[in-house]
């Protein structure tokens, strides 16, 4: 329960302060929830109901999880349709919470807790700027970046808001790629 807890609270919060650009986080949550499609359906193919073995997984209804990653993906595909820079609809605390809500979900029930972080791992990043940050500030009085969280910092270095969504993206999809390799590694 505990463990559960820190994963819906992390994963959660990691959301949260990655919505702070127009699409930022709606388009990175887009490509954890399609990681999370192609490692239900892996799952689903792989199950040990199916396919017992040493090389199976004991998840319960992989298919069931599939399709709500699928519509979390969609709905976060349709949501970047009106989010997306100029955006003319905020996601704000109640949708950011939301999706990282629903992420710990999927990671809880496939049992890929430890693989979310790379999967999600734009939002440990940008997590780890604030802690680094608040961390910085208060022990030493400086700051390590010119603003937490990190793509603000990329703001006041003077990028545009849409290079740095669209290049958080890049790494977003580069992480999900990755960690969907390391699926099978496990």
């Amino acid at each position: 329960v505990i463990w559960a807890n820190i994963i819906v609270a992390g994963t959660s919060n990691g959301v949260n302060l990655t919505d702070g650009l127009d699409g930022l986080a709606t388009g990175a949550s887009v490509m954890v929830f399609a990681a999370y499609v192609l490692i239900s359906i892996w799952q689903f193919n792989q199950n040990c109901q199916w396919n017992p073995g040493t090389k199976c997984y004991e998840v319960r209804d992989p298919h069931d999880l599939a399709i709500v990653a699928a519509c979390g993906m969609g709905a976060c595909f349709g949501f970047l349709w009106w989010n997306a820079s100029p955006a003319k609809i905020f996601m704000g605390d109640t949708g950011s919470l939301a999706l990282g809500g629903g992420l710990a979900g999927l990671a809880i029930l496939t049992r890929t807790e430890l693989l979310v972080v790379i999967l999600g791992g734009l939002f440990v990043t940008i997590t780890l700027s604030v802690i680094i940050q608040v961390a910085s500030f208060k022990t030493t009085g400086k700051r390590v970046f010119r603003k937490a969280p990190l793509q603000h910092h990329f703001e006041l270095l003077g990028w545009a808001e849409v290079t740095i969504v669209i290049r958080f993206w890049i790494i977003s999809l580069i992480l999900a790629m990755i960690g969907l390799a390391t699926l099978k590694v496990r």
